[in-house]
């Protein structure tokens, strides 16, 4: 559980960074978890200033047949803008929580939001 803390820790800084998921629930729920520059796909197509605000992204796509098409979909989208994609991420991501989708992650949501709190305000958990 702590790498995972750490991973999003560290994804929910990343401010040049766009983290890219497929759909709506999938958004919700790290942005849930303080993570702000979470788009779907199908802002990509709505939202021009993606290409313009970020340098890099990291492709969140479910880790599925679906997910994975998607994924080369968005890669090769993204790259064509000159936008460098960070797969480690998307490796981690996948390690850590064992999900195939990413709002799967939900059942862990409680833990995560209270560790992330944790890093950012040590003091104000353990004087509550």
């Amino acid at each position: 559980m702590k790498g995972a803390i750490s991973f999003l820790y560290s994804i929910k800084y990343m401010r040049d960074t766009a983290i890219i998921v497929e759909g709506k629930k999938d958004k919700e729920v790290l942005t849930y978890l303080g993570i702000m520059n979470v788009y779907t796909i199908y802002e990509l197509k709505k939202c021009e200033n993606i290409y313009i605000d970020y340098k890099k992204a990291i492709i969140l796509t479910d880790n599925d047949k679906k997910g994975n098409k998607l994924y080369k979909y968005i890669r090769n989208l993204l790259e064509s803008e000159g936008i460098i994609i960070n797969d480690i991420y998307r490796k981690r991501f996948f390690n850590y929580f064992r999900v195939s989708e990413i709002e799967n992650i939900r059942k862990y949501l409680e833990d995560l939001k209270f560790y992330i709190n944790y890093f950012e305000n040590p003091e104000n958990i353990l004087n509550s």
